[in-house]
């Protein structure tokens, strides 16, 4: 009898784990990538968001910049790139309170003393609600460079 309640737990247990056909996966992804610069500089650090926009399947997609400003997407809990369509792009540049960049995602203590982290860039660039910055994505992918101009706010 114990037998038969073990296999029947186990069988229940396997049961729901596996996958669920009603929920719904993510696109496919094409390679996107680029280059930011600020004032005709690479701008270092910096976090490059895709929004999908109007018909365009899928979630955020992001991309921190290196030291040469470029830069490669990944969608939100899923693959490398975009998937192909239409996009708003916000790209920010959070410093420290002290104006010192952010260290890497899960290194060192993050926004320092009090947790705080200032946006450095226009708000034309960093804001969702300003930003005129857009990709369209085609089905091959593409790269996407994004030349910013003015004056940060931490200057």
């Amino acid at each position: 009898m114990l037998r038969v309640c073990l296999v029947m737990i186990l069988l229940g247990t396997a049961a729901g784990c596996g996958a669920n056909p009603e929920a719904k996966t993510l696109p496919d992804t094409v390679p996107v990538s680029g280059v930011v610069t600020w004032n005709g500089q690479p701008l270092s650090a910096a976090t490059v968001t895709f929004i999908p926009q109007g018909q365009t399947v899928g979630t955020e997609c992001q991309g921190k910049t290196d030291e040469s400003g470029e830069y490669k997407l990944t969608q939100q809990h899923g693959g490398d790139g975009a998937p192909p369509g239409d996009y708003k792009v916000v790209i920010s540049l959070l410093l420290r309170g002290d104006g010192t960049p952010l260290p890497p995602e899960g290194v060192g203590e993050g926004a320092g003393a009090g947790g705080i982290a200032v946006e450095s860039l226009p708000r034309q660039y960093s804001d969702i609600s300003a930003t005129k910055l857009t990709a369209i994505v085609p089905p091959v992918g593409g790269e996407f460079k994004f030349e910013l101009q003015g004056k940060k706010n931490a200057d």
